[in-house]
């Protein structure tokens, strides 16, 4: 990103002639006619993104050749322009290189860190003269994204706790309420226990006291307790899209849109479980003959799936102006994309997920709260919504390693985080008919997996029929490999490995 000698120079300058433009992190500044004035304007985007080379004294019309500059001046201007001109002030590393035989300034700009975060041209102020990278040029960030950088800069968004001014104590449901409220107490040490449920909901903030005194939920309380928080904020869900091709908006070979679509209500347990189904029912799930038998493999493991629906409605942005964007599952023959408004919070960029340590939660209420939250997944299994310990992203690195599966792509911005999943590719054994040697093979591996097992456990596991485990374990008898528990015609009869 940075260029530091002549031969970097000479790669970014083909790489702009190949494009016919500027680049992300390059932007080219003729600087004939002396120093431009648009270089603060550029030294603020390059510092608010992800850092960049300004290139004085190469001009992009005639070709990308470079042309003669007062090198001295554009030094000055340029150092001018980071120390004095933005706020905070920047620390740029200027340099003197060669191109076609004439000199050319470089001035690389690092990215700022995230408590300087928005840096903005002084006179303009930090409203109107905060500028972004975006494609080949700096443009002016919306209040929205300077927004987000304010409240990353102090790493404390509060967005969860605000008071949802129309809504009642009898919105929530009572089901949730109960066990959340159980578990709370069950599980936490200290004072919470003496507490009385109002005390408890307070401290919590599931419900904060308005200004007549009366106590009414929070977003957080609402979308992970509530009976239907859409009521009050109905862009506060999900919406799974399956597409019938890799790209959105064409059309498949019946003419068809989508394949299937739905908007997912509710509270944020109930949201997760409906996820996970609406992507699993669209999704083909391959038989493989191996050491279980028969095992059902999706084209994505659904626990990972959880796991990022999960942390898209956890860390998602819930400021005003991010309440009218849900969170969205697109779902494509060749990939699945879970994207959540509002990028990673605090000083978490991609490249630490899944490190240890590496948490930042911009919805610190509502990610305690879901913690104790009742939830009965797709499975049928009780726990929890979430650990909220940092093992989201890990979790989902490992379901996905286990299938075989490359670790998902991230990409973060500041108004949207997006993880891609790869489609599975399948394995040699997919879709692979039984034969009389793998059933064989896969009841001794079941059965050594056991203590024992049943005809009907296996023919469970297997998807055949009793009548035809029967045939195979009654060979398996014969041959001394595993041996009967039990009277011949018991239909408690169990077998094991004959050892």
């Amino acid at each position: 990103m940075f260029i530091t000698n002549d031969e970097e120079l000479a790669l970014a300058v083909e790489r702009m002639r190949a494009a016919g433009t500027d680049l992300f992190e390059f932007e080219l500044k003729s600087a004939a006619d002396g120093f431009p004035k648009s270089t603060v304007e550029s030294v603020s985007a390059f510092a608010n993104t992800y850092g960049g080379a300004i290139v004085f004294g190469i001009q992009e019309k005639g070709g990308f050749h470079a042309v003669e500059i007062d090198v001295k001046r554009i030094q000055s201007g340029s150092a001018q322009a980071a120390r004095e001109l933005v706020e905070p002030p920047q620390a740029v590393h200027i340099l003197v290189l060669k191109f076609e035989e004439k000199p050319v300034v470089v001035v690389n700009v690092p990215e700022a860190p995230v408590k300087e975060k928005p840096c903005y041209v002084k006179k303009l102020g930090q409203m109107q003269g905060s500028y972004i990278r975006t494609g080949d040029g700096d443009h002016k960030m919306s209040i929205y994204e300077i927004d987000r950088f304010i409240e990353n800069q102090y790493r404390v968004a509060k967005n969860d706790t605000v008071i949802v001014e129309d809504a009642s104590l009898s919105d929530l449901d009572p089901d949730l309420l109960s066990g959340w409220l159980s578990r709370v107490r069950a599980t936490t040490l200290g004072r919470a226990s003496a507490m009385t449920d109002e005390e408890l909901m307070v401290n919590r903030r599931v419900a904060t006291l308005d200004a007549n005194g009366i106590l009414r939920p929070t977003i957080a309380g609402l979308l992970a307790l509530g009976s239907y928080p859409q009521a009050f904020f109905p862009r506060l869900n999900v919406i799974f899209t399956a597409y019938p091709t890799p790209q959105k908006g064409e059309l498949g070979t019946r003419g068809e849109r989508f394949i299937d679509s739905a908007n997912i209500d509710g509270p944020i347990p109930a949201m997760v479980v409906e996820s996970v189904r609406a992507a699993s029912r669209n999704m083909k799930h391959g038989a493989i003959v191996k050491g279980g038998l028969r095992e059902n493999v999706p084209d994505y493991p659904l626990a990972a799936i959880r796991e990022a629906i999960a942390n898209a409605l956890m860390h998602r942005d819930y400021s005003v102006d991010a309440q009218g964007a849900p969170v969205s599952i697109d779902l494509y023959p060749d990939r699945l994309e879970i994207s959540n408004p509002g990028g990673l919070f605090g000083s978490l960029t991609v490249d630490k997920l899944g490190e240890k340590g590496a948490t930042a939660s911009r919805n610190q209420f509502l990610a305690r709260i879901l913690e104790d939250a009742p939830y009965t997944d797709y499975n049928g299994t009780v726990g929890r919504v979430v650990e909220n310990r940092g093992s989201g992203y890990p979790t989902i690195n490992r379901e996905l390693n286990q299938a075989l599966m490359p670790e998902p792509i991230a990409h973060s911005s500041l108004d949207a985080f997006d993880l891609m999943f790869r489609h599975r590719k399948m394995t040699d054994q997919e879709g692979r008919d039984y034969s009389r040697s793998n059933v064989e093979e896969a009841i001794l591996s079941y059965l050594s997996e056991r203590e024992s097992a049943s005809s009907t456990d296996i023919a469970q596991a297997s998807g055949l029929s009793v009548k035809t485990i029967r045939r195979y374990l009654s060979r398996l008898l014969e041959s001394g490999t595993i041996e009967a528990i039990g009277a011949t015609n018991s239909p408690n009869r169990r077998y094991r490995i004959n050892r």
